[in-house]
């Protein structure tokens, strides 16, 4: 699915005719609906799914000891060190200071160009902007009861491809390892 594609399917969910094109001068509704797409899309990136995260990245300091991070990152968390970001630059919270002295290990949340997103994500985030988009255009309650259950479906199945290429455990969930270890010390004793 393309950008143009989804955008048609929020348009033809409030009965717009499709377009052919999302550039030079466009209608409203075709803009909103565009912006509608691309605000849906950046909050459920902003989860952090397999397709979007990459884990044990190794950040340098600059000349200047900062840690520049790429504008394209949604969230950012360090191994060892309490870090937030501000400014387009990484800050330590125990410290308060832009300035590091070594290379740190993180874990990065990117935001995807919606064309790179696998399907499922695609089809989640475009089914989620059309009931927001038709809530906002016309607020009609049965386009929102049939668009909520079509997000509903699609989101069964974008978590049914996380936890397909995903390779979770049990044990990567800390509340579980914490219930399934929990009487283990006992037994020893």
């Amino acid at each position: 699915m393309t950008e143009l594609e989804a955008v048609n399917v929020l348009l033809t969910t409030i009965g717009e005719t499709p377009v052919n094109t999302l550039t030079g001068n466009l209608v409203t509704d075709v803009t909103v609906a565009q912006q509608v797409l691309n605000e849906v899309s950046r909050e459920v990136q902003s989860e952090g799914w397999h397709f979007n995260t990459e884990q044990g990245v190794k950040l340098s300091p600059n000349s200047s000891k900062e840690i520049v991070v790429p504008p394209d990152v949604s969230r950012i968390d360090a191994k060892y060190v309490d870090v937030t970001l501000r400014g387009g630059k990484l800050f330590n919270l125990t410290e308060r200071t832009f300035k590091f002295d070594n290379q740190l290990e993180v874990d990065i949340v990117y935001y995807q160009d919606f064309v790179d997103l696998p399907d499922q994500a695609k089809r989640y985030i475009t089914v989620r902007a059309a009931r927001i988009y038709s809530d906002r255009m016309i607020n009609s309650e049965t386009i929102h009861q049939m668009t909520l259950r079509d997000e509903q479906k699609a989101l069964i199945t974008l978590k049914e491809f996380e936890g397909d290429v995903g390779d979770y455990s049990m044990m990567d969930n800390y509340s579980v390892a914490r219930v399934m270890n929990r009487g283990f010390n006992r037994r020893i004793l």
